[in-house]
């Protein structure tokens, strides 16, 4: 419905306005030609526009209006005659702009709710692609994501690499400082992610302490130097914490044409991270090279990973 003095009066005047023009039509016309219905007009208009009580007063102003011309225009045998068709004419004008402004309001009911629906659904969507906690992709997200990348990957013919990171003595802050702190760090981890990766990279939560990152079209040494800045983010952030000595080992998978099974990339930088992480704190980039597949030349070979 409109709201605001203002509106409502441009409404009603407009409304008023329509009314004498209606009525001045009837009156020239003379009682051949009937135009009682074109005083529903008006009523129209605010019933599709303002609360009841505008729709009550209007239908009374017009059936007065068609009234007072059917008395100027014929004679009755009988006042009574004059009553009953205003009465008739009030009853018939109340109830159209009532059921239109029945309509019009269970009409914006229904889109109010529709509205509301696709808000929660929107929301449940996001939720369910989205790692509450840190905001990032959630592993389901970043899956999908990375099969979308892996796939104009092959068609490209462009690099692709996975990152893959598992923080280092992250238990001892949650033991030490609890969860609330250790929650903390992880959001921190996630925004020096955001902030250390192009706008065309991807990253994401995999799960607890375990983050991944898609780095689209970069080179060996670049994601090497990728690696090293987010070791050193974190560093930075184990600082605050001395005595449990955080810090981050990174794998990095790097691929000239990529598995068409992402779970399979992920995997291959999951293995290049444990190896990193058996001297703990350092960045290990391995480049997995695999020969033609079976879907590309119907038979399939082993792949074949080599230290970059």
């Amino acid at each position: 419905m409109v709201q605001g003095p203002k509106q409502t009066a441009l409404v009603m005047l407009s409304a008023l306005a329509a009314i004498a023009v209606v009525a001045w039509l009837d009156y020239i016309t003379g009682v051949e030609v009937a135009s009682v219905m074109f005083y529903i007009v008006p009523i129209v208009l605010v019933a599709w526009t303002l609360d009841r009580r505008w729709v009550v007063l209007t239908s009374l102003l017009a059936s007065l209006t068609w009234t007072a011309v059917e008395f100027y225009s014929r004679k009755f045998d009988h006042p009574a005659v004059g009553i009953w068709n205003e009465a008739a004419a009030l009853a018939i004008f109340v109830l159209v702009g009532i059921a239109i402004s029945t309509v019009r309001r269970e009409q914006r009911r229904l889109q109010s709710a529709n509205k509301q629906i696709s808000e929660l659904l929107e929301a449940e969507h996001r939720d369910a692609r989205t790692d509450a906690l840190t905001g990032l992709p959630n592993r389901r997200d970043f899956i999908e994501g990375l099969g979308l990348e892996i796939a104009r990957s092959r068609r490209d013919g462009k690099p692709l690499c996975v990152l893959y990171l598992d923080l280092d003595n992250f238990k001892r802050i949650n033991d030490k400082h609890g969860h609330a702190e250790g929650d903390a760090v992880l959001k921190r981890v996630a925004e020096a992610l955001r902030r250390h990766l192009r706008a065309s990279d991807m990253p994401g939560r995999i799960g607890g302490d375990e983050f991944a990152a898609l780095l689209w079209q970069t080179e060996k040494q670049g994601a090497k130097q990728v690696g090293e800045r987010l070791l050193n983010a974190v560093n930075e952030i184990g600082a605050d914490y001395p005595a449990c000595k955080l810090g981050v080992s990174v794998g990095a998978a790097w691929f000239e044409r990529p598995p068409a099974d992402p779970e399979e990339a992920l995997d291959d930088a999951d293995d290049a991270m444990y190896e990193a992480k058996k001297e703990k704190g350092r960045v290990n980039v391995v480049n997995v090279e695999r020969e033609p597949t079976e879907v590309d030349t119907g038979r399939e070979h082993a792949p074949n990973v080599a230290k970059a």
